[in-house]
């Protein structure tokens, strides 16, 4: 069995993140798999599957991946695997199209990572993807809101199956063991809000920098992630006056390392398909805060918090009471740890694996 992944990049996000973590699996098995990249940029993701002896190849490097000439380049690629497994928009066109062109006998995998995206707003791209999602022999969809948002969507004529994400959870508690002496130099003894995200506008780390303002002034935020927004976000956090007490760190490998300086964890997304680190973080026993948007609070109700999208006064107050309550804090802690269990990678790969060998068994 002969296995391709195919995703844009592998750039910081949920779906890039879970792509080097589920392919060394996945090898480690004894699948022959293999990564594809719209676009090549080296990347710390990129050199982890290098490192780790998985070959990754990549259409063009620093151009447009909304090309639709690469549909040319993967028609002769496609027909080398047994199952073409891919992830994100446009990757989901380009890999979808080249098979209605050749009229390829290989399997066709789709990931659906999110609740929503803009194209579901649009009455003729609601009509192409209907075609485009017929393309593929299975989709698979990260949690419950995610599934039912789709078929919501496109209509219930389609093949789907929920498997949650995974999170590698012994590889997180590992890593928080390691020591990171430049960052606790930095906040010094400041109470730490954690949030992991690329910097979109659905991720809405402005929520996070209201609600620090107000909070006590030995509260502090830290970001981990990349993107787009993020230095309309430096400046935004200039304009409150709070650039002494939020730090910006950039994509960082070793994330448990931080995650174990956190006192909590929040996810302020209006949008979700599923909440990676919410779960990283409760992998860890910190107290989870999170928007209560589908998906997201799938993950996370139940065991950490929840609070109303945007309301930064909400989000604060929840931080403020978790702190100044010992018992109730550890009560939090507790729960976000034991649901952590249910999302460890290994399920997930597992369930991943038994797809693949039942699609070539044409038993789905």
């Amino acid at each position: 069995m002969k296995i391709l992944r195919v995703i844009n990049s592998l750039e910081i996000g949920g779906a890039e993140r879970s792509i080097a973590s589920n392919t060394l699996l996945h090898a480690k098995n004894g699948l022959d798999i293999e990564v594809l990249l719209l676009n090549g940029t080296n990347t710390f993701f990129l050199k982890e599957l290098r490192d780790n002896g998985i070959k990754v190849a990549y259409l063009m490097k620093d151009k447009n991946i909304y090309n639709p000439f690469l549909v040319f380049k993967i028609c002769k690629i496609i027909n080398k695997y047994d199952i073409v497994h891919g992830h994100l928009f446009p990757t989901l066109y380009w890999l979808a199209l080249a098979k209605f062109i050749i009229r390829s006998k290989t399997k066709l995998v789709y990931t659906e990572h999110s609740t929503y995206n803009r194209r579901r707003d649009n009455y003729l791209f609601k009509r192409l993807d209907k075609f485009i999602y017929k393309q593929y022999d299975l989709v698979i969809t990260i949690s419950n809101a995610a599934n039912e948002k789709l078929r919501e969507y496109l209509g219930n004529n389609f093949n789907t199956i929920v498997i949650n994400n995974g999170v590698d959870l012994s590889k997180l508690v590992n890593e928080s063991m390691m020591k990171r002496e430049d960052l606790i130099e930095k906040i010094g003894h400041l109470k730490v809000i954690l949030q992991i995200s690329a910097f979109r506008k659905e991720k809405d780390q402005d929520t996070l920098i209201k609600a620090l303002s107000y909070l006590p002034n030995d509260f502090c935020v830290v970001f981990v992630g990349d993107g787009e927004r993020k230095i309309i976000c430096e400046q935004y956090t200039k304009k409150l006056g709070l650039s002494d007490r939020v730090f910006f760190l950039g994509i960082q490998d070793h994330i448990g390392a931080i995650i174990s300086l956190a006192n909590v964890v929040v996810m302020s997304s209006h949008w979700e398909g599923f909440g990676r680190a919410a779960v990283e973080g409760m992998a860890l026993g910190k107290p989870v805060i999170s928007t209560n948007v589908p998906g997201l609070s799938e993950v996370v109700l139940d065991a950490g918090l929840l609070f109303a999208v945007g309301d930064y006064k909400e989000l604060a107050e929840l931080i403020l009471n978790l702190i100044t309550n010992q018992q109730y804090y550890s009560e939090i802690s507790s729960k976000c740890l034991k649901r952590a269990e249910k999302y460890n990678i290994e399920i997930m790969v597992q369930k991943y694996e038994t797809v693949y060998k039942n699609l070539l068994n044409n038993k789905l």
